[in-house]
């Protein structure tokens, strides 16, 4: 089964000098240079599990920020703010996978 949108059913149209679906995209692509390593710094002495802890909770948000930026960019094209050429086209600039969006929903809770 397909699911298909229909932009002339509903009455939406591509305007060319919406830029959101761009903007969306270089969201994403500059969230992957946010360095979390350096959210917290080392205890000099004693454990460091909470500082590992935060930094990979840094890591995981700006993650799934970027997966949330790409969505946001293929919704404003498929709703009409980018060209519709893009609407039959996969973006390439989206990598999740269905292994990964699996994972997503298993950390948190609604997986297998």
């Amino acid at each position: 089964m397909d699911l298909e949108f229909d932009r002339e059913a509903v009455g939406v149209n591509a305007r060319k000098d919406w830029r959101d679906c761009e903007e969306f995209g270089r969201i994403g692509s500059f969230l992957s240079t946010i360095p979390t390593a350096s959210v917290a710094l080392s205890l000099p002495v004693g454990g460091n599990s909470g500082v590992s802890a935060l930094r990979q909770a840094a890591a995981d948000f700006v993650r799934d920020m970027r997966v949330v930026a790409f969505e946001f960019n293929d919704a404003c094209a498929v709703l009409g703010a980018g060209q519709e050429s893009v609407i039959g086209a996969f973006d390439v600039s989206e990598y999740q996978s269905t292994t990964g969006f699996a994972q997503i929903a298993k950390r948190l809770g609604g997986g297998q």
